[in-house]
Order: structure tokens, then sequence, then C-alpha cells
């Protein structure tokens, strides 16, 4: 049982039957520098709001989707380990004006994810972030 413990039984936790997504992060200091993610699913509508960087909130793009997209966003936010971000809150306070995160996950059993940081990042953020830019640029130029 001591092996167990001490060499593989780490709980892990998984994201799925996601009801609300949301990402966002700033790229700057000035007007409109930040990029926006949103996936909401309700009696079976998937809706995705991008407002893409430098782009104004009012510009922001909406487009319906279909369970497919939200099975894909779970494979990305569990290949990423994303669940382990709950609860980051962490901050730089010798950086004034630096760039932040916010993430927050909705899913059906009324679990939350919230993760927030201000020039500090969670392990394996900028992949994260990468992966996510990519799933939601597909939706972007349809």
């Amino acid at each position: 049982m001591t092996l167990l413990t001490l060499f593989g039984c780490r709980r892990t936790s998984v994201i799925g039957h996601l009801t609300s997504f949301s990402f966002s992060y700033s790229t700057g200091n000035m007007m409109d520098a930040s990029v926006c993610y949103t996936l909401k699913a309700e009696d079976g509508t998937v809706t995705i709001t991008i407002k893409p960087d430098r782009v104004p909130d009012e510009q922001a793009v909406t487009v319906t989707a279909d369970e497919a997209a939200v099975r894909e966003l779970e494979r990305i936010l569990n290949e990423h380990e994303v669940a382990h971000w709950n609860g980051f809150n962490k901050n730089n306070r010798n950086v004034l004006d630096g760039n932040s995160f916010t993430l927050s996950v909705t899913m059906e059993n009324g679990k939350d994810i919230r993760a927030h940081g201000y020039m500090k990042w969670p392990k394996g953020y900028q992949e994260t972030k990468a992966a996510l830019d990519g799933f939601f640029a597909q939706y972007l130029n349809k």
C-alpha cells in the first residue's frame, strides 16, 4: 500500500461535461490589448465568443458550434492538466505594467476551476495558451 502511495496513485483531476469556459489574457497596456475566449454549452446549444487582440469588446465574434467542439476543448484542457491550475492566484508585485490571465471552467457536476495570475503563470501556461489560441482560431475564421 505504501508503494502505491509513493509511486503512482497520484489523483488526477479530469475536466469533463463543460457547461462554461472562459480564458482571457492581456497582451500589453494599450486599449483593447487583450484576448478573451468563452464557450457556453447549455440546452444542446454551444456558443463560442472570441474577442481578438486589439479589437473592442463590442466587436467580439460569436458563433455556434457542436458538441464535438466541447469534447475537443475538454481534450486540450486535460492534455495540459489545466485542472491542476485550480486555485492558482499569484502575482509579481515588482512589475507595474505586466500581463495577466484569468481562467474559469464550470462543469455539469457543479465543480469549478478558477485561476488568475499577473506576471506569474502555472506550469505549462505558455503551451496551454498556444493550444487554446489554435483551437479558438478555427472558429474566428468561420
